[in-house]
This record gives C-alpha cells, sequence and structure tokens, in this order.
C-alpha cells in the first residue's frame, strides 16, 4: 500500500506542477493586461485630481463670496431688526412710564389710608386681651377639685376586674371544648386501629402472589433473550454478507454508468462533430439540417472510412489535417459549399471533388515487400465504399505503413529515401531521409477510433446490464432475508419491552405493596402512641376546669361592686362639669376674638411694610426708564447710518458672485464627462484584478496541491526505510496491478487483526457474559439509531425538495409579476430576477436586473437613487400581487421620486387597494392628494397632542356628485 500511494502521489504531483506553470503563465499575461488599464486609469485619475482641485478652489471662493454676502445679508437683516427692536422699547417705555407715575400716586393713597387702620386695631387687641384673663380666672377656680381622679381610679379598677372575668370565662369555655374534642379523637383512633390491621392482613396475601408472579416473568425473559442472540448473529453474518455483496454491486454499477457516460459522451461528441475544424463542423452540420449549398457533400475522410485499431495511430499520423477533409460528389458541390462559408465567414475547407480528384496507388519494389517490417500501402489498410475510391487513393495511395522504425529506416533506404514511411508508433520517415517521431499522447476520443469505440462500448454495456441484474438479483435475496430477520428481531424486542414493561410495572406494584405494609405499621405504632396521650391530657384537662370555674365567680363579685361606686361618683361630676362647659366657652369666645384682632394687626402692619417696598421700587424703576428712553434715540440714529454702508457693500459682492458661479458650473461639466470615463475604465479594471484574483487562488490552492503531494511523497519514503527498510528505487519492483480498493481492506482487516491480539486480559473469561450482553443491547441501540438517522435523513431530503419546488415556483412567479410591474411603472423598460446559483436552490442569491427606458440592463446598484427606489417599489408591489397581504405600512418609500413617478405610485397603490389595505407614511403631495383619508398629528397646547383627520374620499365623492349635477343643469337648459 505504501509504495502504491508514493505512486499515485508521484503522478499526481507531476500533473499539479504542469498545472502551476500554465497557471503562473496566464496570471502574468493577466497581470501586464491590467498594468496598462491601471496606467491609463492613473493618468485619468491625476487629470482629474486636477480638474477637482480646480474645482475646489472655484467652490472656495465661490462660498466664501457667497458667506461674505450672507454675512451683509445677515448684517443689514440684524441692523433692521435692531431699528425695529429700539422704536419699540422706546414706545413700550413711554407707556410703561405713563402707567408708573398712576401706580405712585394709588401707592401714596394706600399707604396713608393702611396707617390709620393699625392705629385702631391696636386698642382693639388690648381690650381683647383684658379680657381673656378673666375668664381664665374664673375657669380654674371650678377645676380644682378632685372628683375625675377618684372617677378615673374606680373606672380603671372596673376595666381590669372585667377583663380577669373575661379572660377566666374564655379560658374555661376552650378547656370545656377541647376536652369534648379530645373524647371523640380518642373514639375515632380506636376504629382507625381496627381498620388498618384488617388491610394489613390483606397486603400481606397479595405480596407472596406478586412474588410468585415475578419469578415466572424473569425466567420468559431469559428465553427471550437466549431466541434475540441467535437472530442477532444470523443477522450480523448476513449483514456482512450484504455489505460485501453491496459493494460489489456498487463497483459494478459505477463501471456500467462509467462505460454509459463514456459512450453517450462519444455519442454527443460525434453528433456535434467535436474536434472538428469549425468550417468543416458548419457545412456537416448544414448538410444534417437539410441546407441546399451542402447537400452535395459526402462526408469526411475519417467518417467514410473504416480502420481497424492497430492501424488507427498510423493512419492519423499519416492522414493529419487530412482527416477533415470534405469529400464532394462533384466540383460544382464544392464550390457552393466554399460559397457557402464565405458568405457566413465560417472558416477554410479543403474539400475533395470525386469527379476531378486525380489519386492512384503507387507500386513498391520486390525489396520493399519482402521486408520483414513492410504491412502495406495506407491505402489497402482501410475499408470504403468504392465511390470514394479516388479521393482515398490521392490521401493515402503514395504512404508505407511498416512495423517500427528500424524497418522504416531499412525500406527507406532500399527504395532510395523517396518514399513517405508511417509507423504503427505514429513515427515517420519522409522522402529525401527526414524523420519524425517521439511520444504520441492519445486523449482518446480520436476521429479514427470514434465509431468503433461507440461500438465497442455498446456490447460491453449489454454484458455489464446482464450481470448488473444478476447481482440486484442477488443482493434483494440477501436483503429480503434480512428484512424478514429484522421483522422477527422487532416483534420478538416487541414482546420483550412488553413483558419487561409487565416486569416494571409488577416490580412497582409489588414495591408500592411492601412499602404499604411497611406505612401501615408505622401507622397502627403511632396510634397507639397518640390514644395514649389524649387520655393523659383529658385527666390534665378536668382538674384546669374546676380551678378557671372558681376564678370566675370571684371577678363576677368584684366587678358589681366597683360599677356601683363608679355610678355615685359620675353622678357628682356631671354638676361640676357643667359649669366648666360654660365658663370654657365664654373663655373660647373672647380667645377667637383676640386672634381676630392680633391677626388683622399684623395683616395691616406687613402689608404696610410691602406697600411701602413697592412705592420704593417703583420710584426707583422710573427714573431709569427715563435715562433709558433718552439712550434708545441716540441708537436709533446710528443704526440708520449702519444701514447705509451696508447696502453699498452688498450690491458689490452680488455682482463678483455672479461671475464665479459661471466658471464654476464650466468646470464640473469637464469633471463630470471624465468621472463618466473614468468610472467605465474602473469597472473594466475590477473585472481584471478579479481575474487575476480568481488565477492567484487557483495558482495559490495548486501551489498548495504540490507541497502537499511532495510532502506525501517524502512522508512515504520515510515511512518505507523506517518501517521496511527500504529505499524508493528498492521499492518500485513490490508495485502490484491490484487496485487500492482491494488491497486497503485487506490492509485494514490485518491491522485490525494485530491491534486486536493486544496484551493478554485475565479476567475476559469473567468479563465476556458483561460484555456479550452490552454488545447485544448497544448493537439493539445502534440499529435504532441507523434506522432513525435514515428515515430523518429521508425526511430532510423530502423538505429540500419541496422547499425547492415551491421556491422556484414563487421565483417565476415573482420574476413574471416584477417584469410586469416595471413595465408599469417606467412605462416601458425591462427587469428581471436571475438566480445566482441555480444548482442550489437553497442557498442561492438573487440578482436584480434593470433596463429603465432609453438605457442599458445594469445591477441595481449601478442605478440613480430614483431609479433604484422605483424599482424596489417595483419588486414591492410585485410580491403582493403574487400573494397579496391583508394589511401593509409604506414608510417615505416613494421619498427619492419626482413628481410623475410618485403619481404612477399612488395609481398602482390604488389598484392593488381592493386585496390590500394600504397605511402610507409620506410627505408628497402627490401621495396625499390621492389617500382616501388624511392623518395629522398637531400642537395646539404645550405637550398636548391632537389628532386630525380629512376624509378625502368622501370629499371627492361629494364633488364629483356636484359636478355631475352641475353638468346635468347645464344640459337641461
Amino acid at each position: 500500500m505504501t509504495v502504491l500511494d508514493i505512486s499515485e502521489g508521484k503522478q499526481k504531483l507531476s500533473i499539479a506542477s504542469k498545472d502551476s506553470e500554465i497557471l503562473q503563465v496566464s496570471l502574468v499575461e493577466a497581470q501586464v493586461i491590467l498594468g496598462v488599464q491601471e496606467s491609463k486609469n492613473l493618468k485619468d485619475k491625476v487629470f482629474l485630481k486636477e480638474i477637482e482641485e480646480d474645482l475646489q478652489r472655484l467652490q472656495g471662493e465661490s462660498f466664501q463670496a457667497e458667506q461674505a454676502s450672507d454675512a451683509l445679508k445677515h448684517e443689514l437683516s440684524i441692523r433692521a431688526e435692531r431699528f425695529k427692536y429700539l422704536e419699540e422699547q422706546i414706545t413700550r417705555l413711554i407707556d410703561e412710564i405713563q402707567v408708573d407715575e398712576e401706580k405712585i400716586q394709588q401707592l401714596r393713597e394706600r399707604i396713608n389710608a393702611l396707617k390709620a387702620k393699625q392705629a385702631l386695631l391696636k386698642v382693639s387687641v388690648e381690650e381683647s386681651q383684658r379680657k381673656v384673663s378673666d375668664q381664665e380666672h374664673k375657669l380654674d377656680v371650678v377645676r380644682d377639685s378632685h372628683l375625675a381622679e377618684d372617677i378615673d381610679r374606680i373606672k380603671a379598677d372596673l376595666f381590669q376586674a372585667l377583663s380577669e372575668k373575661a379572660k377566666a370565662s374564655n379560658e374555661l369555655t376552650g378547656a370545656q371544648h377541647t376536652f369534648t374534642s379530645l373524647e371523640q379523637q380518642v373514639l375515632q383512633l380506636t376504629q382507625e386501629q381496627a381498620v388498618k390491621a384488617k388491610e394489613r392482613q390483606s397486603l400481606g396475601d397479595t405480596l407472596q402472589d406478586q412474588e410468585k408472579e415475578l419469578a415466572q416473568i424473569e425466567q420468559q425473559a431469559l428465553l427471550r433473550d437466549r431466541e434475540m442472540l441467535t437472530l442477532r448473529t444470523e443477522r450480523d453474518q448476513l449483514k456482512g454478507r450484504r455489505q460485501e455483496q453491496y459493494g460489489e454491486l456498487q463497483k459494478h454499477k459505477a463501471l456500467t454508468d462509467q462505460s454509459r457516460a463514456r459512450r453517450n459522451a462519444l455519442r454527443t461528441l460525434e453528433e456535434s462533430l467535436e474536434g472538428y475544424q469549425r468550417g468543416v463542423r458548419e457545412v456537416m452540420l448544414a448538410k444534417k439540417k437539410g441546407i441546399k449549398d451542402c447537400l452535395g457533400l459526402c462526408g469526411t475522410v475519417a467518417d467514410l472510412m473504416t480502420v481497424q485499431e492497430k492501424y488507427e495511430l498510423a493512419l492519423e499520423t499519416a492522414l493529419g489535417a487530412g482527416l477533415q477533409n470534405v469529400v464532394a460528389e462533384h466540383e460544382k458541390a464544392a464550390k457552393i459549399a466554399i460559397a457557402y462559408l464565405k458568405a457566413h465567414q465560417f472558416g477554410r475547407v479543403t474539400f475533395l471533388p470525386l469527379d476531378i480528384i486525380q489519386g492512384h496507388r503507387m507500386s513498391v519494389n520486390q525489396a520493399v515487400e519482402q521486408d520483414p517490417g513492410y504491412i502495406g500501402i495506407a491505402v489497402d489498410l482501410v475499408t470504403y465504399d468504392r465511390l470514394y475510391k479516388p479521393a482515398l487513393e490521392f490521401l493515402l495511395g503514395r504512404i508505407v505503413v511498416v512495423t517500427d522504425m528500424n524497418a522504416a529506416t531499412r525500406i527507406a533506404k532500399a527504395s532510395g529515401y523517396r518514399l513517405r514511411i508511417v509507423t504503427l508508433e505514429g513515427d515517420q520517415v519522409h522522402p529525401g531521409g527526414s524523420l519524425s517521431g517521439g511520444s504520441v499522447q492519445r486523449r482518446g476520443g480520436n476521429l479514427l477510433a470514434r465509431s468503433r469505440e461507440i461500438e465497442a462500448l455498446s456490447v460491453a454495456l449489454v454484458q455489464l446490464e446482464k450481470e448488473l441484474a444478476e447481482e440486484e438479483r442477488e443482493y434483494s435475496k440477501l436483503d429480503f432475508r434480512l428484512r424478514e430477520i429484522q421483522e422477527s428481531m422487532e416483534n420478538l424486542s416487541l414482546k420483550q419491552r412488553e413483558e419487561k414493561e409487565h416486569q416494571v410495572m409488577n416490580r412497582a406494584v409489588h414495591e408500592n405493596v411492601l412499602s404499604q405494609v411497611g406505612r401501615l405499621d408505622s401507622d397502627l405504632l403511632g396510634l397507639g402512641h397518640r390514644n395514649q396521650g389524649h387520655m393523659a391530657q383529658k385527666n390534665e384537662l378536668c382538674l384546669r376546669i374546676v380551678s378557671l370555674t372558681e376564678r370566675t365567680n370571684i371577678a363576677e363579685q368584684l366587678s358589681v361592686d366597683l360599677r356601683q361606686a363608679f355610678n355615685q361618683r359620675e353622678q357628682a361630676a356631671k354638676v361640676a362639669m357643667g359649669e366648666i362647659e360654660a365658663h370654657g366657652e365664654q373663655l373660647t369666645q373672647e380667645k377667637i376674638r383676640l386672634a381676630k384682632w392680633e391677626q388683622e394687626l399684623n395683616q395691616g402692619t406687613e402689608q404696610l411694610g410691602h406697600e411701602q417696598t413697592i412705592y420704593r421700587e417703583n420710584d426707583s424703576n422710573l427714573q431709569l426708564k427715563m435715562r433709558n428712553q433718552v439712550g434708545l434715540q441716540h441708537n436709533c440714529q446710528v443704526v440708520e447710518t449702519e444701514q447705509g454702508a451696508l447696502n453699498q457693500q452688498l450690491k458689490s459682492h452680488s455682482l463678483a458672485q455672479e461671475a464665479q458661479q459661471y466658471a464654476l458650473m464650466q468646470r464640473r461639466q469637464e469633471r463630470e464627462g471624465l468621472s463618466a470615463n473614468s468610472l467605465a475604465l474602473e469597472q473594466e479594471i475590477h473585472n481584471k484584478r478579479q481575474l487575476e484574483h480568481a488565477l492567484e487562488q487557483r495558482l495559490h490552492a495548486n501551489e498548495l496541491r504540490v507541497v502537499r503531494f511532495e510532502t506525501e511523497c517524502q512522508a512515504g519514503e520515510t515511512r518505507l526505510v523506517e518501517e521496511f527498510s527500504l529505499s524508493w528505487e528498492e521499492a518500485i519492483p513490490y508495485q502490484t496491478e491490484e487496485e487500492r480498493a482491494v488491497l486497503w481492506p485487506r490492509v485494514k482487516a490485518l491491522k485490525h487483526q494485530i491491534d486486536a491480539l493486544g496484551p493478554i486480559n485475565q479476567g475476559a473469561i469473567e468479563e465476556y457474559p458483561k460484555m456479550l450482553s452490552r454488545k447485544v443491547f448497544m448493537l439493539a441501540q445502534q440499529d435504532d439509531l441507523v434506522e432513525a438517522n435514515q428515515i430523518l435523513r429521508q425526511v430532510i431530503s423530502e423538505l429540500d425538495k419541496t422547499m425547492s419546488e415551491r421556491f422556484i415556483q414563487s421565483f417565476h412567479a415573482v420574476n413574471k409579476a416584477f417584469q410586469e410591474v416595471f413595465k408599469e411603472l417606467f412605462v416601458g423598460g425591462n427587469a428581471e430576477l436571475q438566480l445566482v446559483d441555480p444548482d442550489n436552490l437553497l442557498e442561492t442569491g438573487v440578482e436584480i436586473i434593470a433596463q429603465p427606458p432609453g438605457k442599458k440592463a445594469q445591477l441595481l446598484s449601478l442605478l440613480s437613487g430614483g431609479e433604484r427606489a422605483l424599482t424596489a417599489i417595483a419588486i414591492l408591489f410585485a410580491l403582493l400581487r403574487v400573494k397579496p397581504s391583508p394589511f401593509c405600512i409604506l414608510d417615505e418609500i416613494e421619498a427619492s421620486l419626482d413628481d410623475s413617478n410618485v403619481q404612477r405610485f399612488a395609481q398602482y397603490i390604488h389598484r392593488l387597494s381592493d386585496s390590500t389595505q394600504f397605511v402610507v407614511i409620506s410627505h408628497r403631495k402627490g401621495t396625499m392628494e390621492s389617500a382616501d383619508v388624511l392623518y395629522g398629528i398637531t400642537m395646539e397646547e404645550c405637550g398636548v397632542s391632537k389628532l386630525l383627520s380629512v376624509k378625502l374620499g368622501a370629499l371627492r365623492d361629494t364633488a364629483l356628485s356636484a359636478y355631475d349635477s352641475e353638468q346635468t343643469s347645464r344640459v337641461s337648459s
């Protein structure tokens, strides 16, 4: 295998090296062409850069002039605004001065009134304070008695006694309820103990029956496992045989397919006249099509003769280009065919007219015929119709065919170097003694061997198909038997699963019964402990009920005595409270009156101070505004003078700016023309660079292949030395004719056997049953996984097929709709969608080719902004035509369109509105005019938005009705 790998690696290395040389030459040619174009592009860019610099300079000067003009206009507007502002300020100050003088007079009057009111309020406050002091003294005398303290003390004692009574009564009631509950719980526990004891006896009987059934199920499972092991062993053997048969079948299929493909390819080449010159191919195809100018042609020399395989190379070499000569029935037919070639520019052809061609078979001397290497005259070695004898004798009648070069030189010498001699290997001796020869690379499918090879392949294919059918029958038998075993295994596996599920269920029931028995034993023990605890609690509650009854009686007697004392104190307190309330009410009235006078006095004082402050501030502001009025009048005179000077400067700047704009327009026209030429050249350079990049990538990939093949060869030779102590030259005799497909399984099997021996494992005998059972389990899992994998792959394949079919149907529908919509929106032109990779529909991209009216077809990215937008809108409308959507929102998609295109856009939306509701966000007038309803948002107040709507459709209907009525009335009148 190593020798075979090295040999194949060296062959691959030789082929890859030749490919690298060819690619290197192509890359150099591409780089030279690219360099010339880049040099030209660089010159254009330099000139364009000069124009750009000049244009930037002019733009800068124009911009500076425009800025200066704008600055003057701005300054002029500032002066006008400032003058207007100064006039407004003067008027405002005059009005404010008059208002402030009136306000100061009012403030003087209010200050005098507040001072008089303040003096009167001070007298009222002093009188109210004296009355409050008298009422407080009377109230203190009545409150000195201690009735309130006695009442509070008795009330607290009474509350404590009532609380004690309620607490004791509640505890007594709770203890009585608890005692009753304990008696009921003791009765329930006794009944529950009897029920659980009976249930415990029943579960014990069930437990014994389940243990017997589990033993029977385990015995049945062992029998099923032995049967499954036998079926799997047979299945594995059949799988091995089927795999071997499948390998042979695939090899036979590959050989059959290869032969069929070879035959079909040769037939295609023969039918398309591949290998012939263009002129020959065109006239012969014209003859097949029945074109009148070529009906007088018989065929090519290669088609009109039959050659044995051993003479093919010799005759092909002897004839050379003569194989493609065309035999004509007569001279006239040849002339007509030549005129046909000239009329259609199809090239040149050599014709052999049978009526005028002069061919004859030469004769050789006796010495030549007696030479052991002599075979015969070339024309005698081919089979042909006697009708074509003149043409074939013309080509082959003076050529001698011999076995090898030695025989050729002998015969040439014997004939005096007057003959043209060809060997079976394709070497030649020309008249005069010159020799031609060397290696010949026959690439198959040559003109002479093509028909013979097609016939041989057809015969071989019949035999191959018979053998393939026999192998397929054998494979089907194995596959049928394997499916039978698989079905038996599946049925047995199903039974095993059912029995295992039954076993698992029984074990679960058994474990559940065991847990229930344990739980019942635990419950019975717990019930006994709880019953003893309840009896002890009953005894304690009896003693506590007696104690709580005595506490309740004592608290009841104490509360009765305290309630009588509380009633006596409460009667005395009511009399005293009447006097306190009378004096308290009078005191409250006096305090309210005092607070009122004090509050009015404070407010009057504060208001007086506030009014005095306002008076001083207004007087100060009045003096300041008078001074400002004088300053503003002076500023107005200064601004009028500045406005006159700025108007003169603005006129001079406007004249200079017009001259600069004209020069700038001329330079821009020059730049646009040069930019267009540069863009076309850059596109061509880009294409050349892509070609260069592709060649570099191919060259790089091929160089990597060369390096990899060299590395593989070196590694193989190193392995020969290390493992077998052989050099490559010493290992060459060990090469075999067997194929890798035969050797590699044998090598792998031997290596596997060596690795399988491994170290001796002393515990293998004990581990064997476990590993065997694990192997059986893993094989079953493997089969399930393989089957699931096949099913999943089949589902994925079906999904891919369905997706591809639906995609291509939808693509064609959208493409057709896109072409129609494009023509309607652009009022002409053409467009289409193209798949980037048609052979890979699930991953292909889509290119958009558009041709607006009057322009060439190009990609979407090369169109202008408006054209790109309208093309994108056409694609959107095409999608909606193929599959309408109930609702569609468009956000300013027509922003870059001109007015005429906006109108067509709006009209097309109306056409689609029968099946789709459109919500269009837009600022374009044409779109809004065509809408049925307009919605707008306005903010009349800060922070408050308001929705406005206008139903244009209703307005249009109303207007149309009014117009129709008017027209009707006019007609009537």
